[in-house]
């Protein structure tokens, strides 16, 4: 797939925050055109807004607005509101994992349902306040414009939620957080059965265009392996579902979040973005050149081998 050579712009909003949002949202977009489509970006447990960058300015140079919220679950938000963890928040902590008792702190964070829930809830502001993001960035016209979901790990979590998977909560039947303004969900490195509410008949509601993108090395928080990461496509019944399996990829896809700190496999980086692209171009454009070219995908994308299946 030809990548196109489009200037980006790229802005930090801070002092115009929308009411509900406690924290910048980094917004990039396709320079002196119309975006065609939107995508809202959920980072992964301990990230932030503003990682993922190549991938968002993939995306935004080829025709969408890409919006990334920082969630409560942010390492440095952690670190303010938890001072027992000895965390300053103004030093490097992306090696958090490293570190066994913050590492269970977090790993409580992902399991708390109340974390779940904050995350959707601060999609929502974003949703109800795309009018203003979008005058406050890129300054195109209210039209109406097609919505994704995207998000890697604990954000791919967060995209099941909006996109129609329900999910058991303490004291509560299933439920689902589906909105309805979403067209299409992009899951990297997601969730399956026994895991954050999820089980079998979870994935029962769950309409929307998908893709679904795993390593064969890549594990849950749990130990569930690729074969789990991939039920968000094997359980749903929904057609237009698309599901990738890196070879050899690990649960940063040859560091497609740009967290420099590990081993990087440009190959598969570059797959990522490639297979997400094409989705985005398939479902919010509806182009069919694009969806050809997704589903004639073969075992290899350049020096990244993989399998790929959609029905």
């Amino acid at each position: 797939m030809t990548i196109c050579d489009v200037s980006t712009d790229t802005a930090v909003l801070a002092d115009e925050l929308p009411q509900g949002l406690d924290r910048p949202l980094v917004c990039r977009w396709p320079t002196g055109k119309i975006p065609a489509g939107i995508v809202i970006f959920c980072h992964g447990l301990g990230a932030n807004g503003r990682e993922y960058a190549t991938l968002s300015h993939d995306w935004a140079a080829h025709g969408y607005f890409v919006v990334h919220p920082t969630f409560d679950d942010a390492i440095e938000v952690v670190a303010a509101q938890s001072p027992e963890l000895g965390l300053n928040p103004a030093d490097d902590l992306r090696r958090w994992v490293t570190l066994p008792d913050v590492r269970a702190h977090m790993h409580h964070v992902l399991h708390a349902p109340d974390s779940w829930v904050r995350r959707v809830k601060t999609v929502g502001v974003i949703l109800e306040s795309l009018r203003d993001i979008l005058a406050a960035t890129c300054g195109c016209p209210d039209v109406p414009l097609p919505i994704a979901i995207a998000g890697h790990s604990f954000g791919a979590y967060t995209s099941q939620l909006l996109a129609g998977v329900t999910a058991d909560l303490p004291d509560h039947s299933p439920r689902s957080f589906a909105d309805d303004r979403f067209a299409a969900a992009i899951i990297i490195s997601g969730q399956g059965r026994d895991q954050q509410g999820l089980r079998d008949g979870s994935w029962d509601s769950f309409t929307l265009p998908a893709l679904t993108i795993t390593g064969t090395l890549d594990r849950g928080a749990n130990g569930g392996g690729w074969e789990w990461k991939s039920e968000p496509f094997s359980q749903a019944s929904a057609t237009d579902q698309y599901l990738a399996v890196i070879d050899g990829g690990d649960h940063f896809l040859g560091g497609f979040d740009d967290d420099d700190w590990r081993p990087a496999n440009p190959a598969q980086a570059a797959a990522v973005r490639q297979i997400t692209l094409g989705f985005l171009d398939t479902i919010l454009k509806r182009d069919n050149k694009a969806r050809a070219a997704l589903r004639a995908t073969s075992d290899h994308i350049g020096d990244c081998h993989l399998s790929f299946q959609y029905r």
